[in-house]
């Protein structure tokens, strides 16, 4: 007699004489399948694999950066996740020709399993396309992706972020107003306050009126809603900072809109770049509409409420949202 577990395709047998050696084990076999697994995976794993399902794919510098102090443990701990099938991953030749790109990580079928398991739903129910996440690096976006996780996990590795939906949870969500590429909430380590922003990753690809134009569907967010929420916009250059400032200047409804913007370098960052990259974000780096200073991320909620700007509390959950905390559970031992 045999069974198929949901999510895979080899039928797995009952036969009691399978399980551990000599026929009696006091641990779980790999023929049980998902008790198999849990029984495998730490809270920081299981915490991996629900931010790998909601931000469908992350480097190892990023999950370096996110859930590990050493490197050497990380790739340990990641090679042996491989082996059971919990993640993939797959890495390309750099633009200079001169070695290959780090490794990027997605969900493997296994992992899948887990992950899909822990919302009471199937791989397939849970949205699960393994194909697809792999096509991923043949995608010209994915420059894009990398560039715009680097920012968030660069804050989330800081502890200041208590939430992180990626842009298919926002599209869900509010895709008939605004398509944002993610939607976080920031909290100050310090005071414990927080707010929630929508966030937007410009690689400079993107005509600039066409960025400029999206402050329509915020305006119109800000109708249907009864207020604002921050929108930080992250540009590659000053130059291009100093044209957008200047495009939505002059657009009424963009002026009462509470949009913030900051420069960095558009490269793949190391480990140690992206905590740089966090210090910079966390700091005097962001410029409201209409002036040339600069705002440290906390100081943006009252620079808009001090100006008349209505702004929505932070929203945290949803029953529509999958998405764990993006903060990595800490473990008393490192396996």
């Amino acid at each position: 007699m045999t069974r198929t577990d949901a999510g895979t395709e080899a039928a797995i047998p009952l036969n009691p004489a399978t399980k551990g050696r000599g026929g009696s084990s006091n641990y779980p076999a790999p023929v049980d399948g998902l008790a198999y697994l849990l029984f495998r995976t730490t809270p920081r794993d299981r915490w991996l694999l629900a931010m790998l399902g909601e931000h469908r794919l992350l480097t190892a510098m990023q999950i370096h950066a996110l859930a590990f102090t050493r490197a050497r443990t990380m790739n340990y701990r990641l090679s042996q996740l491989r082996e059971l099938g919990l993640l993939d991953r797959f890495r390309t030749l750099s633009a200079s020709w001169c070695g290959a790109q780090c490794y990027r990580y997605i969900l493997g079928p296994r992992g899948a399993l887990l992950a899909a398991a822990a919302h009471d739903m199937t791989p397939k129910e849970y949205g699960y396309n393994h194909a697809k996440l792999l096509r991923q690096g043949a995608r010209p976006d994915l420059a894009h992706t990398i560039g715009l996780t680097d920012a968030l996990v660069s804050l989330a590795a800081r502890g200041q972020l208590a939430a992180w939906w990626n842009q298919y949870t926002c599209t869900g969500l509010w895709g008939d107003l605004i398509r944002p590429d993610a939607y976080a909430v920031h909290r100050d380590p310090a005071t414990e306050k927080g707010f929630g922003f929508f966030f937007e990753h410009d690689t400079g690809s993107e005509h600039l009126p066409q960025l400029a134009e999206k402050h329509v569907g915020y305006a119109r967010y800000a109708a249907a809603y009864g207020g604002h929420r921050p929108i930080l916009i992250q540009l590659p250059d000053a130059e291009r900072e100093h044209r957008l400032h200047g495009r939505l200047a002059r657009i009424p409804d963009a002026a009462g809109l509470p949009i913030v913007t900051t420069v960095t370098a558009p490269a793949e960052r190391l480990t140690a770049q992206i905590h740089e990259l966090g210090e910079q974000l966390a700091g005097p780096a962001w410029r409201p509409i209409g002036t040339d200073t600069r705002l440290m991320l906390p100081q943006i909620p009252s620079h808009f409420t001090n100006r008349g700007i209505k702004l929505l509390p932070p929203l945290l959950g949803d029953r529509a949202v999958r998405a764990p905390i993006p903060i990595a559970p800490k473990l008393t031992s490192q396996r």
